[in-house]
């Protein structure tokens, strides 16, 4: 018989025979377990989850939890073991790329050091029930690093931790890092409630307008994000049994929904309920709020935090990485270099200032001396592909790869950002924002008289969308390279140039035939900051809701600017009024 505990027996007595647990569990795992169990059997995780807290009510009032000195106590022999080494090597160099190198790869070995200091602090950081690793490490060993103001590693190796004491040279280090975080606990409750605000705002006008919009198109996701959605060939419901016989489904998704106006139930799929969301229903406030919820325990997490800087490729993590990939600063932390044209890695060469610089045909890239070169001499790519280690700035993937590509690879990276803080977040939420921040073209086109627009107008995707759609022809993909789509496929939007990476992303789709424009329309796609993109909206009471009023005023005036009190965004019809309400055609 396997050993257990206490808590082992507690927890199987609850649990359903099907989800009992055999060894160590982690609180992330126990949540993830609950969240299959209320999309199997929502009846049986009421009576579930009901029971698991007046068990925890029960344990935490009989037993309780104390920290003593001995839990937090330095194990300076294993400590110094580590230290010591490392403190030789950063005096007998200069260099700060190697001083940081050091402390960093430093700071990794106490991380894994702690997991296995003695005392009741261990497990529950390593179960995740109360505090973290990382911040168990800064008491028990050593911060070991610590960063500046800008979140880069300081070349300075911090050799006591907070039980003991820091030096005077190693608290003034780490000086920086805590101011840092103390600004964070002083905007921690105005950040978190500004993002929902902005997420609201943008999301508002995503109702369930119409039961199904027609597309067979969809996107391609791993088994666990495809169940209550719907297949986009047969319109098949996907249930957690087929999860078990596949690992990829192409669903119907928000991203590519073909509505005129909203979201299809059938593009949307399943509600937590287990029914198709009723016509009528304000999805995008939904999501908008399932997505900002988390968002304060990310502002905390950065409160309470620390850093652990060891040399990990640079990744988008917590409020600060939601900010950065929503709002596409201009000084883009860590910003991967991306190639601007197809050709060849002609050259690699130093650059005198540091870094690199790689030669793609006629093109010079620079590569800062923070980040790897990830291509090679002689290698063969495409606008948009990466050169180097980093974080894609999401405008310039649009500006290379179009539109369906920066809603793709938004998705993935606000999927990343909230799995990094312990949150399973329904992709599908997340979908409905790539696809209302990223929903906007330019017009460049000299002739766009067809869509009823001037050249350098803005205009929602789908007015264009559905004027290529009406002109677009079905060819084979190998007569596809180079012409334009005249429809979404897979992620890919309408509009978008074809090219032989897309091609064998088709083919290992099984799509044979693509649509394809009877003429291209010169266009390029917008990406605002988040905080701005609801200022694009065509309404311009929607506008009104947000911020920059005067602005909205003076232009709606001069340019005549309309509102639809009979739409899908809900301010005009409540700015109005007296019909405020569900109304025809499953508009306020």
């Amino acid at each position: 018989m396997p050993p257990t505990t206490l808590g082992l027996l507690l927890l199987n007595d609850v649990l359903p025979a099907e989800y009992q647990i055999k060894g160590s569990i982690s609180k992330k795992q126990l949540q993830g377990m609950m969240t299959e169990l209320a999309r199997t059997d929502p009846q049986q995780y009421v009576k579930t989850i009901s029971t698991l807290k007046r068990v925890g009510d029960a344990v935490a009032t009989d037993v309780g939890i104390t920290v003593g000195l001995d839990d937090i106590e330095p194990d300076r022999k294993v400590r110094d073991a580590i230290l010591e080494p490392a403190l030789a090597r950063i005096k007998k160099t200069t260099n700060v790329a190697e001083r940081i190198k050091i402390v960093e790869a430093t700071q990794k070995l106490l991380l894994e050091s702690t997991k296995k200091h003695p005392g009741q602090m261990t497990p529950m950081a390593l179960s995740g029930a109360r505090g973290n690793i990382a911040a168990l490490m800064r008491t028990v060993t050593s911060p070991a690093a610590a960063q500046d103001e800008a979140g880069r590693t300081i070349p300075w190796l911090i050799s006591k931790s907070y039980a003991e004491g820091l030096k005077p040279a190693d608290a003034w280090t780490a000086l920086t890092e805590s101011r840092r975080n103390a600004i964070a606990s002083f905007t921690s409750v105005a950040a978190p409630g500004e993002i929902n605000k902005i997420i609201v705002n943008n999301m508002s006008d995503q109702m369930i307008t119409i039961p199904d919009c027609g597309t067979k198109n969809g996107i391609v996701v791993d088994a666990a994000h495809a169940i209550d959605r719907y297949t986009a060939e047969t319109g098949q419901l996907v249930t957690p049994q087929d999860t078990q016989k596949k690992t990829q489904f192409k669903v119907r998704s928000p991203m590519t929904c073909e509505a005129p106006d909203g979201i299809c139930q059938k593009c949307y799929g399943l509600n937590t309920k287990g029914n198709n969301p009723a016509l009528g229903t304000n999805v995008g406030i939904i999501a908008a709020h399932a997505m900002g919820e988390p968002v304060t325990q990310m502002a905390l997490s950065a409160k309470h935090g620390g850093s652990v800087a060891y040399g990990a490729k640079p990744t988008l993590s917590g409020l600060s990485g939601l900010k950065q990939i929503t709002e596409i600063p201009q000084a883009f932390l860590n910003e991967a270099t991306l190639s601007p044209a197809r050709g060849t890695v002609s050259a690699i060469k130093k650059a005198p200032q540091g870094g690199y610089y790689v030669h793609v045909q006629d093109h010079q890239e620079y590569v800062p001396p923070n980040l790897r070169v990830t291509v090679h001499l002689g290698d063969k790519v495409q606008a948009g592909d990466v050169l180097s280690e980093g974080i894609p700035k999401p405008d310039k993937i649009i500006k290379y790869k179009g539109l369906g590509a920066g809603r793709k690879y938004l998705t993935e990276q606000l999927h990343g950002i909230y799995q990094r803080e312990g949150v399973d977040l329904d992709r599908r939420h997340i979908e409905l924002l790539a696809k209302t921040d990223l929903n906007y073209i330019r017009i460049m086109d000299r002739d766009s008289s067809a869509l009823g627009v001037l050249r350098g107008d803005i205009v929602d995707y789908n007015q264009f969308r559905k004027h290529l759609a009406s002109t677009a022809k079905t060819v084979p993909i190998a007569e596809a390279r180079g012409k334009t789509l005249g429809n979404n496929v897979l992620h890919h939007v309408a509009g978008t140039r074809v090219t032989g990476d897309m091609l064998r992303e088709f083919t290992r789709n099984n799509i044979q035939t693509v649509p394809i424009a009877a003429r291209a329309i010169l266009h390029e796609p917008v990406m605002k900051p988040i905080s701005r993109t609801p200022l694009l909206h065509p309404d311009f009471l929607a506008r009104l809701a947000h911020r920059n009023l005067k602005t909205t005023l003076l232009e709606g005036a001069a340019f005549g600017d309309q509102s639809n009190l009979h739409g899908t965004h809900p301010i005009p019809a409540f700015i109005f009024g007296e019909e405020f309400g569900e109304g025809p055609n499953n508009r306020y």
